[in-house]
């Protein structure tokens, strides 16, 4: 309906009127306001006006409808549902996902595991499962974290030949992203998350090591021409990469980080980066691998392995750390990272505390059945939730 035609319309009756009332008048009739139309004055024509619909309120008691057979009665003035909905009111929960592992003494996986044969606890208090799934195909999004500091310099070509075999194996380029990273002192993304396995390649096989070279790719000598790239930040490695590359991305994340475990220049702490791998909700996996250097006698001294920050590190969030021996034993650590994120449950739950204050929360997972004291669970400690 349009404004204009009704105005038109108006004026053809306009003249009509005037002569009534001029006759009515002459035969003595006073008529009275309400006579002048024989009704009540219409209100403006709303269809012109209407306010835009506002979505509907939950709160707002809607109107009861007339029985059958009453007629057609007013109804309680409320507010037409948003455009897409049918009045329906939506009920907002948060789900919290949690990925663990299940095996047994010989670190063999436990695949069949059922929804009763599983309790979540979330800060001690056990909550109700809504989800309980096994998954082997969710997509995946990790990096893999090069030390490059000077006392990795002997073993960087059998960590890269390692690194190529498992991505060769497990990178589906349909479904997965990588990224390559190393790290001394400074921190460098030598490949950005991609699912091109050439790409990958290629940044893997640029990372070589240089000798008294400040400016080279590939480490830290023992005597270098710039002092300001001297050190290890590996915690600070972690945290940027779980803050700054993965927070966003979709699928598993994991981080996967080669190095002796002996941090000397980072900001941020051992707990500080567990902590950004958690509120991101990112696996961490360390190969632990033994710095060596020239002992002045033709050959090479190797140091120890800092076990214990990375052992904690990885627990933490999830993950796993693997010491290899040899070459051998890298691509085996490798292959076992592989079974683990092919080979797990992913339980979820509504908590029972409703808060989002950005505040830790503990979980933690039960095994009820007559061989669970023999069986090991891996899954992060916990999550913020926000």
């Amino acid at each position: 309906m349009k404004l204009i035609p009704a105005k038109l319309r108006g004026a053809a009756t306009g003249l009509v009127t005037v002569v009534l009332f001029a006759v009515l008048a002459l035969a003595g009739f006073a008529p009275t306001a309400d006579a002048q139309s024989g009704r009540k004055q219409p209100t403006p024509p709303r269809q012109y006006d209407k306010p835009k619909p506002k979505p509907a309120d939950p709160t707002t008691p809607t109107g009861t409808p007339p029985a059958d057979g009453q007629g057609e009665k007013p109804k309680p003035k409320e507010d037409p549902p948003a455009d897409g909905q049918d009045g329906d009111i939506r009920i907002e929960t948060q789900l919290v996902s949690v990925p663990f592992t299940a095996t047994d003494k010989r670190n063999r996986y436990i695949n069949d595991l059922a929804q009763p044969n599983v309790q979540i606890f979330e800060d001690g208090k056990p909550q109700e499962i809504f989800s309980f799934v096994r998954e082997s195909d969710q997509p995946l999004t990790f990096a893999v974290l090069f030390d490059i500091s000077g006392s990795q310099q002997y073993s960087i070509p059998q960590q890269r030949e390692a690194a190529n075999i498992f991505l060769q194996r497990i990178l589906r380029p349909a479904k997965d992203l990588a990224a390559i990273v190393t790290f001394r002192r400074d921190i460098e993304v030598r490949q950005k998350l991609t699912s091109n396995l050439n790409s990958l390649e290629r940044a893997l096989n640029d990372i070589r090591f240089q000798e008294n070279s400040g400016a080279g790719v590939g480490g830290t000598p023992p005597v270098v021409a710039d002092p300001s790239i001297n050190g290890t930040s590996l915690y600070d490695a972690v945290y940027v990469t779980a803050d700054e590359m993965l927070s966003r991305e979709a699928g598993r994340r994991v981080i996967i980080v080669l190095t002796d475990g002996e941090d000397t220049t980072s900001q941020y702490k051992r707990d500080q980066a567990s902590d950004m791998a958690l509120r991101t909700e990112a696996q961490v996996y360390v190969i632990g691998i033994p710095g060596g250097a020239p002992n002045g006698y033709g050959g090479y001294s190797y140091g120890g392995v800092n076990r214990g920050d990375m052992e904690k590190m990885a627990e933490a969030t999830g993950g796993r750390a693997f010491f290899p021996h040899n070459e051998s034993d890298y691509v085996a650590a490798f292959r076992q990272i592989e079974e683990d994120l092919r080979q797990q449950y992913i339980v979820s739950y509504s908590p029972e505390n409703p808060a989002r204050d950005g505040k830790f929360r503990s979980i933690s997972i039960k095994i009820n059945r007559p061989d669970a004291k023999d069986l090991r669970v891996l899954t992060r400690k916990g999550y913020y939730a926000k």
